[in-house]
């Protein structure tokens, strides 16, 4: 078993994914800061309170067998209120993290986005899709990318960058659900109070992936790194097979909900105004092609939104 480094170890992905690693037995270094919107820490796996790119946790992390780098000033609306804040942590923390585990020699896998891929001349998006970014979250994303990958005279162990979809789907961590903000949660809300709240125009596609297949990834891409130690760069689509608009997602809930409700009114859809319409990217034909992630990593995907819109939409007595 190796030993992993983790940062941003207490957000959602790396609540998720530390009791994973744990059964797997592997030795955990974990850092997080704690600045995000999300606090998850185990008793059985501290977290040290430090930020990633400091000069401690440096020396804790070069004693890695391999690093997992989920720290970020993550979200769009986050990097757009302060770009020079998350500019020190997304750039300036990244290339100190990646350059102190070159010197070391130590793997490195980086959480990116599919963000980064912007307006794609071509698609589907595949693993050989350029970088276009077009705001300010997606250029740190594309920035990180470039600094992880770096130049070839400068590798000294593989590194991987692993492009992330739209997230959905809930875990358990102390007894306590954890969920993003996406519109698939959003609307298992709303649809409580009999109406689902579409941001215009609602045409705007996203790829879906549940978190247990985000976490399958991870942990099938760790393996990948300590099973292949020459000197490579490989970039992973992080992606499901399901790619739906909002007024799909949003019709898919008004189906579900029959089902799941019989004799109750309808949801209503209502289009509102969309606080993201500046920078939200709107490319109805939206979709991503894994197959070259899905034959490496031998990882094929096991939850599809209908299963998880059912569940969140079925009544307690139901069990």
């Amino acid at each position: 078993m190796a030993k992993i480094g983790v940062t941003g170890a207490s957000g959602f992905i790396g609540g998720a994914l530390i009791p994973r690693l744990a059964a797997e037995g592997h030795e955990l270094i974990l850092v997080d800061d704690h600045s995000g919107p999300l606090r998850i820490e185990y008793d059985a796996w501290p977290v040290r309170e430090l930020d990633f790119a400091s000069p401690e946790a440096l020396g804790l992390l070069a004693g890695s067998d391999l690093v997992l780098h989920l720290g970020a000033v993550s979200g769009v609306m986050a990097c757009a209120a302060d770009p020079e804040g998350s500019q020190r942590v997304n750039i300036a923390g990244t290339r100190r993290l990646v350059e102190a585990m070159r010197a070391h020699r130590v793997p490195l896998v980086f959480a990116s986005s599919f963000a980064v891929v912007g307006h794609p001349a071509v698609l589907p998006v595949t693993e050989d899709t350029p970088a276009r970014p077009t705001h300010e979250y997606a250029r740190q994303k594309a920035d990180g990318e470039q600094i992880v990958f770096g130049p070839e005279e400068g590798r000294t162990a593989t590194n991987v960058v692993i492009r992330m979809s739209n997230v959905y789907g809930s875990y358990t961590a102390n007894d306590r659900t954890i969920g993003k903000g996406n519109v698939i949660n959003l609307f298992s809300r709303q649809a409580a109070e009999g109406r689902l709240l579409v941001n215009a125009p609602g045409t705007q596609r996203r790829n879906f992936i549940h978190i247990e297949d985000v976490l399958a990834h991870w942990l099938a891409t760790a393996r990948f790194v300590r099973a292949h130690p020459s000197v490579q760069t490989y970039l992973f689509n992080c992606a499901g097979d399901e790619a739906y608009s909002v007024l799909e997602v949003a019709d898919k809930f008004v189906r579900i909900w029959r089902e799941t409700h019989p004799g109750a009114a309808d949801l209503r859809v209502e289009v509102v105004p969309n606080p993201r319409a500046a920078i939200e990217l709107i490319d109805p034909e939206f979709s991503v092609a894994r197959e070259r992630t899905a034959r490496t990593l031998g990882l094929p995907i096991g939850h599809r939104v209908d299963d998880t819109i059912r569940e969140l939409l079925r009544p307690p007595s139901a069990g």
